[in-house]
């Protein structure tokens, strides 16, 4: 599966490389329906994201699909189209410092103090009795996916025989449905990816990526923001596997999951 390698590292690196609230503008080559990302932080509310970037909340509202009463949660990605980054009123304007005659720039710090009196430490930098800030970090939540199809495991994840497996495959009956292990956003529906038949990309909090190969028939696009358990697919056996079956592989930081690791027990 080295083609939905490229296809999911290239997913990751658009959405999920970026931090809370921080936003991803689409390149030149982006097609006319392309529309910033961005992901949401602790107390991030419609209304302030679409003042952020001059935007009606009702742009996001459609785009998103939200629904009342219009709730984010952090991590969440929210396609903005026509983002552009608005200065709140009381941020103070950007302004060239003014060169000396010598033509170099001269900062407050260059600067020698007054007799008498002592000198007063750069903007951010700790006072002599204060100690240096203490970087905290955050474990990340992990995910509680669910299994998107019954059935049994017919491929482990892994290399096996010399064939390498970045997912797990699930026999199924043809046409079971197939459901979205987590709540998130469709960032991939078609089959251009080689071996993959009709693929779906989901997108979820923590910097995850769900991929379900194989279907049958698609019943969501990309864009569409998806439940926890929703029906978003049917198996099938569009890559040419023969007997129906669902492949699924899970990912973050661009990186392969085995599947069985992320979800409970059968």
């Amino acid at each position: 599966m080295a083609v939905l390698s490229v296809a999911l590292g290239a997913c990751e690196n658009m959405l999920y490389g970026a931090r809370q609230g921080t936003i991803e503008y689409p390149g030149s080559g982006a097609g006319p329906n392309a529309a910033a990302v961005y992901v949401v932080k602790d107390k991030d509310t419609v209304d302030n994201v679409a003042q952020r970037y001059g935007v009606s909340q009702q742009v996001i509202i459609d785009r998103n699909k939200l629904k009342a009463p219009y709730a984010l949660r952090p991590g969440q990605n929210l396609l903005i189209p026509g983002a552009k980054y608005v200065a709140p009123q009381d941020e103070p304007p950007t302004t060239a410092a003014a060169p000396n005659a010598g033509g170099n720039q001269v900062k407050r710090e260059d600067l020698a103090p007054p007799p008498g009196e002592k000198a007063e430490p750069a903007a951010g930098q700790p006072t002599p009795l204060s100690p240096p800030a203490k970087e905290v970090t955050v474990a990340a939540t992990p995910p509680r996916f669910e299994w998107p199809v019954n059935g049994k495991v017919v491929s482990s994840y892994g290399t096996s025989g010399g064939q390498k497996n970045d997912g797990i495959d699930i026999a199924a009956a043809r046409g079971t449905p197939v459901k979205a292990a987590d709540a998130g956003t469709v960032v991939y529906a078609g089959n251009e990816v080689k071996g993959m038949g009709n693929l779906l990309l989901v997108s979820h909090n923590g910097g995850y990526i769900t991929a379900y190969g194989n279907n049958e028939v698609l019943l969501v696009k990309k864009g569409d923001t998806v439940r926890k358990g929703q029906e978003i697919a049917k198996v099938g056996s569009s890559s040419g596997t023969g007997e129906p079956r669902l492949h699924f592989e899970v990912r973050r930081a661009n990186k392969t999951i085995d599947p069985t690791t992320v979800l409970p027990a059968q």
